[in-house]
């Protein structure tokens, strides 16, 4: 099938001035960020370090500590094929200091253990009905992205911030469309027909901002506890401009000392736990079982929007997505793997039904 030009394709409707929307949508996020940056960063006393979560020697510790992580996202976990269907990706990651060392000092959240976050991602949307050779205008857009992430984790006892930025392209250049032809060929699955309808090549920049902090609520982490997460961040940029608040709740024995699991349309990785390559825990391994849930207030979604400065296929998308999960995590000193199954809200109008897929993770330290 041939390339169909702007001109031949199907216009879902009348196009707004996607430029002065996105300016306009930008704009609002910054702000909200800026206000939530200040509102946390007051919490913090002179000396950079918060009263009711002192800086550990082990959370502060200058010693280096690897590790590589990959990440697989996919709705095949919930027998779907369809809307946000699969995302990969690998990161690699190093504690102690490092280059990003005098941006941490400039910030005022700065002071902690420092992990550096290196990682390459695809993902891949796609209609519900792929077997349509010119796709449903009122269906969800094909749209491939492509980038690499450089993201700064800072960890104290009981708090975490994290600040990413990120940047690839949207469009053919990603290959998500020869990489779901390749998967559904070894599959023996059917091929999607409406790939020539794709969202244009268009370079993306995006930053991310999250904030997490975590709460016993019983027993001793190294025995059996419960811990409560809140987690509260931002996205600014072509690819997504929202902001999004978290509650998550797990339970376990010896759980990982970290900040709980994470998306790839969020941190992407975490950092490794705070107890690994030490002797700081009785025994080697631990678990958790984990659930929790999330409201998304989206006012720019790429892969919904469409195009920044082109015309392309787009959809009218939600302000509002809601989202909930349950997982488990299990690790010790070197491995870490962890399993999350997802339920997210409709993201645009006539959306028939919610997506689900499942996240697994897997890191290994050195």
């Amino acid at each position: 099938m041939r390339r169909l030009n702007t001109a031949d394709r199907l216009q879902p409707g009348p196009r707004r001035n996607r430029v002065s929307l996105v300016c306009s949508t930008m704009l609002a996020c910054a702000r909200v960020t800026v206000l939530f940056a200040v509102v946390v960063s007051s919490k913090h006393s002179a000396s950079g370090t918060e009263p009711d979560d002192p800086v550990s020697d082990a959370v502060a510790a200058p010693s280096r500590l690897w590790s590589v992580s990959v990440r697989w996202e996919n709705d095949t976990f919930g027998g779907n094929d369809r809307f946000y269907t699969d995302g990969v990706s690998l990161a690699v990651s190093h504690t102690g200091p490092s280059w990003m060392d005098p941006v941490a000092d400039w910030l005022p959240w700065g002071r902690g253990r420092r992990t550096v976050t290196y990682d390459a991602t695809q993902a891949m949307f796609t209609p519900a009905d792929k077997s349509l050779s010119v796709p449903d205008p009122n269906d969800r857009p094909y749209a491939g992205i492509l980038s690499l992430g450089l993201t700064l984790h800072v960890e104290r006892s009981n708090s975490y911030h994290g600040l990413k930025f990120m940047t690839g392209v949207v469009g053919p250049w990603s290959l998500a469309e020869e990489t779901q032809r390749w998967i559904h060929d070894l599959g023996g699955w059917e091929q999607p027909q409406g790939w020539d309808y794709q969202l244009e090549n268009e370079p993306i920049f995006n930053f991310a901002y999250e904030y997490r902090r975590k709460f016993r609520l019983a027993g001793e982490r190294e025995r059996w506890s419960v811990e409560a997460l809140s987690v509260a961040g931002a996205w600014l940029g072509n690819v997504l401009t929202q902001g999004e608040i978290a509650g998550l709740m797990r339970f376990g024995y010896n759980m990982p000392d970290n900040f709980g699991p994470t998306l790839a349309r969020g941190m992407g990785h975490m950092p490794p736990p705070m107890w690994a390559g030490t002797s700081r825990s009785a025994s080697p391994w631990g678990f958790s079982i984990h659930g929790g849930a999330m409201a998304n207030f989206v006012l720019r979604d790429i892969t919904l929007d469409g195009n920044t400065f082109t015309d392309s296929p787009s959809v009218d998308k939600k302000f509002f997505v809601p989202a909930a999960g349950v997982g488990i995590a299990v690790g010790n000193r070197h491995v870490v793997a962890s399993f999350s199954y997802l339920f997210w809200g409709k993201e645009f109008e006539g959306q028939r039904d919610y997506s689900e897929f499942g996240a697994l993770t897997v890191s290994y330290l050195f």
